[in-house]
């Protein structure tokens, strides 16, 4: 019975999954303007730039402007990431703040927690923010064999089917434990973090909102928080807009990894600590 149930599993985990592609949020195919935003690269501010005048020196139209949010590539950049929901009033408390501040962030969510809050996952990705996968079960990956792994990850791709349409590309592992069969055969482009201010355990604001103030430097990283938490929720409402006073752009982990890095999302590949924290030389385009 079990051979059979993975079986069923995998069969509509590959309909749905089909070919890996990178993460919807850096997919630079049209989307439909009433349900996801668009995100606007601007250009090297060092780049002549187009006078919007033909050689006859006569002033061309120009379209309306996109009132889309915008990453500069030679900006700080920063992605907050929630992991563990969605939680029924948390979730929607932190996107209130998200959106509030005209910033997005990466959620994790569990598979089996998906029913719980479905409709504050689809505000997520409508405010264009990046939903990844948590898992099924939040079961410790890195211990479970391949058979196993295979129907965790399977069925929470169906619970993600359900209520957004789609599958997602990024999967943050429960406690960041990964396998060899993990990295080698998920499909998933696979993302740990690099800041963890532990708000897990302490589940105390000023503690939580001291250590990443001082932590330094903070471009390039990954803060790791939890939607589960009311203490976490009041941690982000003070974060989000220290952030942006500190010049910080709060961007999705994979804008991070493609804009900031120049990097390209791939799939069995793990971008964790060691890869945010040393990352690898930035490409031309965004030095």
């Amino acid at each position: 019975m079990k051979k059979i149930l993975l079986a069923l599993l995998m069969v509509v985990s590959l309909n749905l999954r089909g070919t890996v592609i990178p993460a919807r949020s850096v997919q630079m195919d049209p989307q439909p303007a009433e349900t996801l935003p668009t995100v606007t690269v601007l250009p090297d501010p060092f780049q002549p730039e187009e006078t919007g005048t033909e050689e006859t020196g006569e002033e061309t139209e120009r379209e309306p402007e996109d009132p889309a949010r915008t990453v500069e590539p030679s900006r700080p950049m920063v992605a907050l990431t929630f992991d563990d929901g969605p939680h029924p009033v948390y979730t929607d408390q932190l996107l209130d703040i998200l959106e509030e501040n005209g910033a997005v962030a990466t959620f994790f969510e569990v598979g089996q927690k998906l029913s719980s809050a479905p409709e504050a996952v689809r505000r997520a990705e409508k405010l264009g923010c990046e939903i990844g996968s948590h898992s099924n079960r939040h079961a410790n990956l890195g211990k479970l064999d391949p058979e196993a792994l295979e129907v965790d990850l399977a069925a929470a791709d169906v619970a993600f089917e359900e209520v957004l349409g789609t599958v997602p590309t990024l999967l943050r592992p429960p406690y960041g434990a990964t396998s060899k069969a993990l990295k080698t055969d998920s499909g998933y482009s696979i993302v740990t973090w690099s800041v963890d201010p532990q708000d897990w355990k302490l589940r105390d604001v000023e503690q939580v909102v001291a250590h990443v103030q001082g932590i330094g430097d903070l471009d390039g990283q990954v803060i790791l928080l939890h939607s589960i938490y009311e203490s976490s929720v009041e941690a982000t409402r003070t974060l989000v807009p220290w952030l942006q006073e500190q010049g910080y752009q709060l961007v999705t982990v994979s804008e991070l990894i493609t804009l900031r890095f120049g990097d390209t999302l791939e799939p069995n590949r793990l971008y964790n600590y060691d890869y945010f924290r040393c990352p690898p030389a930035l490409s031309e385009a965004v030095r």
